[in-house]
């Protein structure tokens, strides 16, 4: 039998083709733009659908948020997560999309086999431009990686600040309590946990701002400030209490009652802590504890205070030197030969210069956290130093100076940082645009200390405590949010008259308490008239105390005073707004009156 013979193969070049290599380099800049560059207008159109399809639906998205809430849309774990996967997907298309470009534009040639007319299609081989695709897919895929990089960078980072703060079980440790107490049984009934309404972007915003100091295995929360912010007007108020407050009363019928009855009878800086393993109460752990316990001292309920953020020692270390550091005026030099060392139990000397200084992460830290040396330096105006603090790192942080240490910024944020803040342009997008609009003037800060917010060591409390007033603390906070009438109707109701004089304080201390009675409602004014010059606060009243008696025991309170009232017969006030009212309070200021914070404006 004759078998034929093998076939001959013949090659018949296809028609000349365009540039198989700017083909692949149109589709590395959009998916489809190649294919149409070569002729083949289908294939241009199906590739270029879903790159089209995307780059729409990112339009819409940017329409809706504008730039910067576009970019915190972005930037949720939400969004995030699924783009990281999407981010492969994406590579593997516009791969496979440059292959293809390029074998269209380089076409193909056609085998004839023997003498049968069998055809074979076989790609063009180009070795020149072969090499040119292998780099645009180079270039492709290093960005796509770069692009992961990142991505998996800041979603790790985000997941570690917005996850839950986990603490290490710790027992109380009673040597560092001014005494032991014992703990109280919990209450068999208590009010449903409040619900915190998300901020609708209108109503004053109160942030919990917390300082922690993690040596030895410890979570105590040594900076406690609520900054509340008024969207309206862009004022920004801080408001803290020292770390050693004891016995702050607990909301009645509330979970923290509950838990530690009607006081709690511990430093405030262990509340987190002490509360963090009663998630039946508090499902969030010791951030819920705190923040409840402040905004009942503040303002006198408990869900006031929907958001907190959370700021290791160590990490407030690393964010400051990040941002370059931070320059503050020392209204004294800081002395201090006992400040703790980096948890080895030794003390280390600090010695910082009165005047403006650049100070970097540690000396941030120390001028925050000294407690030793000059009266400025103690622990009850700690809370002012760190307040201060705060609000020039947000005066003074440059963008540039971040933008080019991006990478050192994200880990000092992830290592340092945990909020319950939501994520998106809702809220962090509002925040944003506020800061566009504070400025140091809008800035005020109250540090409630002993300077007439409260007492420290004495005899009902240990000593090296602090014992709050919680309602001139409320009266304060609320004057100055405008948060309602401070002083009750009945007092207002009374119109007493109030002339305040300058007997041995200070003019300043004269007009603060003018404006503080003035923004309760009351009707106080400052005489130009020299009052005597006594040490203490003296106050004079013509028969007042029996027609106003409600203002009679406000005006004890307010000016501490537990046997205030010095009769004189013989002295006339004349009333602000009721000038034929001639019976009233005449308020001396001494050199113990306290110098009472008046609110803004």
């Amino acid at each position: 039998m004759r078998y034929p013979t093998e076939p001959v193969a013949t090659s018949i070049p296809s028609k000349p083709q365009r540039s198989a290599f700017a083909a692949a380099f149109l589709t590395f800049l959009l998916p489809g733009l190649g294919h149409a560059y070569a002729g083949a207008y289908r294939r241009a159109l199906a590739f270029a659908a879903l790159p089209l399809l995307i780059f729409a639906g990112l339009l819409l998205q940017l329409a809706r948020y504008g730039t910067v809430d576009f970019a915190l849309w972005v930037g949720q774990t939400s969004v995030l997560g699924p783009l990281a996967v999407a981010n492969v997907a994406i590579l593997a298309y516009r791969v496979f999309a440059t292959v293809d470009a390029y074998r269209v534009a380089l076409g193909t040639e056609i085998r004839m086999l023997g003498d049968h007319g069998w055809r074979r299609y076989v790609p063009r081989l180009d070795p020149l431009s072969l090499g040119g695709v292998v780099a645009v897919l180079a270039v492709m895929a290093a960005g796509h990686v770069l692009a992961g990089y990142w991505d998996l960078r800041i979603l790790r980072a985000l997941d570690e600040i917005h996850s839950p703060v986990v603490i290490a079980a710790q027992e109380p440790d009673y040597s560092i309590e001014p005494y032991a107490t014992s703990t109280p049984a919990p209450q068999g009934t208590y009010e449903p946990q409040p619900t915190i309404k998300p901020w609708d972007q209108k109503g004053r915003l109160n942030i919990l701002l917390i300082g922690v100091d993690e040596q030895d295995g410890a979570y105590n929360t040594d900076t406690m400030i609520v900054a509340s912010i008024d969207p309206a007007t862009h004022r920004v108020a801080l408001f803290s209490l020292p770390r050693d407050t004891y016995g702050l009363d607990m909301p009645p019928n509330s979970p923290l009652s509950a838990r530690w009855g009607a006081h709690f009878n511990y430093k405030l800086n262990t509340l987190w802590w002490r509360s963090d393993r009663s998630r039946t109460l508090f499902p969030h752990g010791g951030a819920d504890a705190l923040k409840q316990a402040l905004s009942y001292a503040f303002f006198g309920r408990t869900d006031a205070i929907p958001y907190y953020v959370v700021v290791s020692f160590s990490g407030f270390v690393n964010i400051v030197d990040t941002v370059g550091g931070v320059t503050i005026d020392l209204p004294t030099p800081l002395i201090d030969n006992g400040f703790p060392g980096n948890g080895d139990g030794l003390h280390k000397r600090v010695n910082i210069p009165a005047g403006m200084q650049h100070l970097d992460g540690d000396e941030a830290l120390t001028y925050a956290r000294s407690r030793k040396g000059s009266y400025y330096f103690d622990d009850y105006n700690r809370s002012a130093r760190q307040e201060q603090i705060l609000v020039a790192l947000q005066q003074q942080v440059d963008l540039k100076v971040v933008s080019s240490h991006l990478s050192d910024f994200i880990d000092a944020l992830s290592g340092a940082v945990h909020t319950d803040i939501p994520e998106g342009p809702d809220v962090l997008g509002a925040l944003i645009d506020q800061a566009r609009y504070i400025n140091l003037s809008n800035i005020k800060t109250y540090a409630f200390s002993t300077a007439g917010y409260g007492t420290s060591g004495s005899m009902e409390q240990p000593l090296g405590v602090f014992a709050p007033d919680l309602d001139r603390i409320r009266a304060t906070v609320a004057a100055v949010t405008g948060s309602g009438a401070l002083a009750p109707e009945p007092v207002r109701n009374e119109g007493a008259p109030i002339v305040v004089e300058v007997g041995s304080g200070t003019a300043q201390q004269a007009i603060n308490l003018v404006a503080y009675l003035q923004s309760l409602g009351l009707d106080a004014e400052i005489s130009d008239t020299q009052g005597p010059i006594e040490p203490t606060t003296l106050m004079v009243v013509n028969g007042a105390d029996a027609l106003y008696p409600q203002t009679l025991a406000l005006l004890e309170k307010t000016l501490g005073m537990s046997d205030p009232v010095s009769l004189d017969g013989s002295t006339a006030v004349q009333g602000v707004s009721q000038p034929d009212q001639a019976t009233g309070f005449v308020i001396v200021i001494g050199s113990n009156t306290p110098l009472i914070t008046p609110p803004p404006g």
